[in-house]
């Protein structure tokens, strides 16, 4: 059976982040923490944008009034899954269970060596 990598987004919420980076850093902890020990496996990253005019990608977080919403991307190995959309169900519902109430968008799937 074949091996995929299975790339998911996520919108993250930070309250009271003094910056930018200071927003992307707490999300990715949190989410880090979540996801620690069961899944430590998963990397966590922030997802990127393509700015609509000039075409440069930009990392995606957003700060207003001390609120943030930072873009989450979990890349994970799934081993011995039956097709694609069984490696997405597979990640879904592994890194899901850890975070009940954030909605997760698949990216891509990539059938691997």
């Amino acid at each position: 059976m074949p091996n995929y990598n299975v790339v998911l987004q996520a919108g993250w919420i930070v309250k009271k982040a003094k910056s930018v980076e200071d927003a992307i850093n707490i999300a990715i902890a949190e989410a880090g923490k979540k996801l620690n020990p069961d899944l430590s496996f998963v990397r966590v990253d922030v997802g990127s944008i393509e700015c609509p005019k000039c075409g440069e990608a930009f990392k995606s977080a957003l700060l207003i009034s001390k609120t943030a919403l930072v873009g989450l991307v979990f890349e994970m190995k799934v081993f011995n899954a039956e097709s694609e959309e069984h490696a997405i169900r597979i990640a879904r519902a592994e890194i899901g269970k850890r975070m009940p109430n954030i909605p997760l968008e698949v990216i891509e799937a990539v059938q691997v060596e």
